[in-house]
C-alpha cells in the first residue's frame, strides 16, 4: 500500500480503528470487519517477541479478511529490533505499521517504549527511519501531548517524527500521566495540526458519532480514531462513518446485537480453544 492511498484513503473516509491491547485481538477484528471499516489494526506487538516468534505475539499477527487495509502496531525501543520486525510483519501481508508511543503502561513506560518514546526525540526519530527505509509500506506513529504535563513536546516531536519518515499520526489528547477521565486537551491537537504536512488522526473521548464530529471541527484534524467507546460496540463504526459522511444512521435491534454477541464467543472459541 503506497502513502499516498493510505492519505487519500483516511482523508476520504475520516476513521482509523484503534489499537488496544487485551481487545482487539483476532477474534474482535473479525467483528470489526463485519461493519467495513476502512482500516484495521492489530492489538500492539513488541518487536522483540516478534524476532523470537512469541507464540502469544504471532497470534497477535493473524491477518483479518475483508474489504478493509490491514495495520500493525509495533512497539519497541531498539530500531534494530524494530526495523526486522517491520520486515516480517511486512513478509506476513500487513498493509501499514503503526509504531506505539503513547502506551503509558508502567511496564512498558519503564523500558523507554510506548510514551517512554517521548522522552527519547532522537530515539524515536532513529526507530521511524529505520522502520520506514526497512520496507514499503507507510509508517504512522500514535503518540500522546508528551510524556507529561511539565513535558508536552506533542509539536517538536511529531514534526521531527513526520521528517524521519512518518505518513501520518495520531494524537491523543492528554499526556503519559493523566488517565481516562481527565479532560482532554484539543488546543494543543490543533496546533500541531496546523503546523504538520501529514493527516492528523485525534484519538480520545470518542463513543459516538457526534462526538467524533466534533472532534474533527475542534482540532482540525483529518480524521479521529475511536478507543474504549468501541469495546462492546462495534456499531460505532458505522454509526461515526454515517455522521461524517451525512449519511443517516440505523441504530442496530437487539436482536442484531445478540446475533453479534454469539458470531464473536464462536470466534473466541474457535481461535483460543
Amino acid at each position: 500500500m503506497r502513502p499516498s492511498l493510505f492519505n487519500k484513503i483516511l482523508c476520504e473516509k475520516q476513521l482509523l480503528l484503534p489499537p488496544l491491547s487485551g481487545y482487539t485481538d483476532y477474534p474482535f477484528r473479525v467483528i470489526l470487519a463485519g461493519f467495513h471499516p476502512p482500516f484495521i489494526i492489530t492489538e500492539m506487538a513488541n518487536a522483540r517477541a516478534i524476532l523470537q516468534k512469541n507464540r502469544r505475539t504471532m497470534q497477535i499477527l493473524t491477518i483479518t479478511e475483508g474489504d478493509h487495509y490491514n495495520g500493525v502496531q509495533l512497539v519497541g525501543s531498539i530500531p534494530e529490533y524494530m526495523r526486522k520486525a517491520a520486515e516480517v510483519v511486512e513478509g506476513f501481508g500487513f498493509d501499514y505499521i503503526d509504531i506505539n508511543m503513547g502506551c503509558t503502561a508502567r511496564k512498558i513506560a519503564c523500558r523507554g517504549e510506548g510514551v517512554g518514546l517521548m522522552k527519547q526525540e532522537q530515539r524515536a526519530c532513529e526507530i521511524v527511519k529505520a522502520v520506514s527505509d526497512a520496507v514499503d509500506l507507510p509508517v504512522t506513529c500514535k503518540l500522546r501531548l508528551g510524556p507529561s504535563k511539565h513535558a508536552i513536546n506533542v509539536l517538536s516531536f511529531s514534526n521531527n517524527l513526520v521528517d524521519a519518515g512518518a505518513v501520518a499520526l495520531t494524537i491523543h489528547g492528554r499526556t503519559g500521566e493523566k488517565k481516562f477521565g481527565v479532560p482532554l486537551d484539543l488546543d494543543v491537537i490543533r496546533t500541531t495540526v496546523a503546523s504538520l504536512s501529514v493527516p492528523v488522526i485525534a484519538n480520545g473521548g470518542i463513543s459516538t458519532g457526534v462526538e467524533a464530529e466534533m472532534m474533527i471541527q475542534k482540532t482540525g484534524a483529518a480524521a479521529v480514531m475511536p478507543g474504549r467507546g468501541l469495546l462492546g460496540n462495534p456499531w460505532l463504526i458505522p454509526e461515526i462513518l454515517c455522521r461524517l459522511s451525512h449519511q443517516p444512521y440505523i441504530s442496530p435491534r437487539l436482536d442484531q446485537k445478540k446475533d453479534v454477541c454469539r458470531t464473536h464467543l464462536a470466534l473466541l472459541e474457535s481461535f483460543y480453544g
